[in-house]
Formats: structure tokens, sequence, C-alpha cells
């Protein structure tokens, strides 16, 4: 009897061990139910799975069926903890989910069926879309004298304050600017205007948000010369306008002072008194010839 006890004593320790060698492993993810276009969605999580261990986190587009848009792989750490971001900038409204996928620890691949009873591995989100309720008025393309000049309205604020940030060309930021809108004489709507001054030429993204959160981010391209530009092209400007071609019109100038012959003096003007008298004396040669003859 006693052996008995001993040897359901000794079965029941073994199966214990057993079961806790195979206890099955862990992930769980968390994610918002609603992320606005245009701002980043956090995937994060835990896991009991060892380290480097590995698995993807899969985006689809769940509207009428799961379409995959993008994967990103999560390497296991001690901490056994993880963050992903997603971006949502090129996303349509709508539905979405992601899901765990292709899960691989110690060269062995797990199924969802292998996973503790805790696990979610599996999370839908909504993506909305807030560009909508701002309206830009300012023009999209600047020149550089006027930018960066940012001006809208915005839907439903009346008399409230709006968060802009400004990103460009070489990592430039600006921001976070705080602008006021007013409310303007018919509706709700709020107006506002800002000018921002940027370095140079390029081009522009800003960033609108709310008490609310994040609204979007509209283009900007500014053109025109940087400073740096406009002062090389002075010193060029100048050397064209040097007087160096005066001289050349001397000459011309000189041409009428050449003196012509006068009437007076040229030959041409005595040839015919000239003519006249050596006319006279032949005349009265011959008739003094024909006289002596007649004689």
């Amino acid at each position: 009897m006693k052996n008995g006890k001993v040897c359901f004593i000794t079965l029941l320790f073994m199966l214990m061990c057993i079961t806790g060698s195979v206890q099955a492993y862990i992930i769980t993810i968390n994610a918002p139910e609603t992320v606005v276009k245009g701002s980043p969605l956090i995937v994060s999580g835990t896991t009991t799975f060892p380290e480097d261990s590995y698995f993807d986190l899969v985006l689809f587009y769940s509207k009428y069926t799961a379409s995959e848009i993008t994967r990103k792989t999560v390497i296991v750490d001690p901490t056994q903890q993880f963050r992903i971001d997603f971006d949502t900038r090129d996303l349509e409204k709508g539905q979405y989910k992601v899901e765990v996928y292709n899960i691989i620890s110690d060269n062995e691949n797990y199924v969802e069926s292998q996973l503790g009873s805790s696990s979610v591995i599996r999370r839908v989100i909504q993506v909305t879309d807030r560009s909508g309720e701002i309206t830009i008025t300012s023009p999209e393309t600047q020149p550089l004298s006027q930018a960066l000049t940012i001006s809208g309205r915005m839907k439903d604020i009346g008399d409230g304050v709006l968060t802009l940030r400004i990103f460009g060309p070489d990592q430039y930021t600006n921001g976070p600017e705080q602008v006021r809108t007013s409310k303007g004489y018919t509706g709700n709507d709020g107006e506002f205007s800002t000018t921002i001054k940027v370095p140079g030429p390029g081009e522009y993204q800003v960033s609108i948000s709310d008490k609310n959160g994040y609204i979007g981010e509209y283009p900007f391209t500014v053109t025109g010369e940087t400073p740096e530009e406009t002062e090389t092209v002075q010193p060029t400007a100048s050397i064209t306008q040097t007087p160096a071609e005066t001289p050349d019109v001397t000459p011309e100038k000189t041409i009428p002072e050449t003196p012509s012959p006068t009437p007076t003096k040229s030959p041409l003007s005595i040839t015919p008194v000239i003519f006249s008298i050596v006319t006279a004396l032949l005349a009265l040669y011959v008739t003094g010839t024909e006289r002596r003859k007649n004689q």
C-alpha cells in the first residue's frame, strides 16, 4: 500500500515537471483603436519567448478582404518587450488590423494554437482622416522673400489655437509654433495666418494639430535665391556696367572735322574766266588776220 502511494506521488511529480517544461509561450500586442492618418501607428507588447526569438508584425487593410500593407520583424531582446511604429501617411481612411505571423524560436516554427491562451496576437484599428478639416488659403508655391506664409481656416474651431511644426530640407525643423484662430462673421470656422522665416528654397511640410490631436500635413514649395547666391551675383553685374567702349566712339566724332575744298580755292572755279579770256584773244587774232588778208 505504501509502495503504491510512493509510485503515485512520483508519477504526479514527474507529470508536473513535464507540464512545466512544455508550458506554452505567450505573445501579447497592444495598439490604439483609432489613429489619425499621418500620425504613427504604435504597436507595443510583451512576450515570454526567449531572447533572439523573432516574429513578424503584419499590417493589413481589411475593408473587404485582408490585404497586406507592410510587415516588420520583432527580435526578442532580454527585456522581452517590443515596440513597432507603422507610417500611416499613405493609408486610406478605413479599417486595418495588425497580426503576429511567422514565430521562430530555436529554429522551431510556432503557430497560434501552440501559444498560451492569454496571448493576444491580433488587433483591429480604425484609421481616420482629419486633413479635410483645414483649408489652406496661402499659395502652395511661394518666393523665398515671402516664405513661409501659412494661412487658412479650421472647421468649427472658432476662437482657438493650432499647433504648427515645419519640416524642410537638410533636416530643417521649426516649432511647435502656436497660432490663434479667429471666428469669422458667419459660421464657427476659425481663420488663421502666420509667416515663419525659412533658410532657403526647397520642399517643406507643415504639420498641424489642435487640442484633440493631429490633423494633417500640408506641403509647400519655396522658390528663389538664397542670400549667399545673391551676394555672389552682385559683383558680376557691376563688371558689365564699366564704360570700356567709350573710346571707340571718339573717331566717329572727329570725321566731320576733315576740311573740304572751298569754292574759292578750287581750280575748277577759275577755269571759266581763263576760258573766256582765251576765247576773246583768239577771236581778236582771227579778226586781225582776216583784215590783213583783205588789204
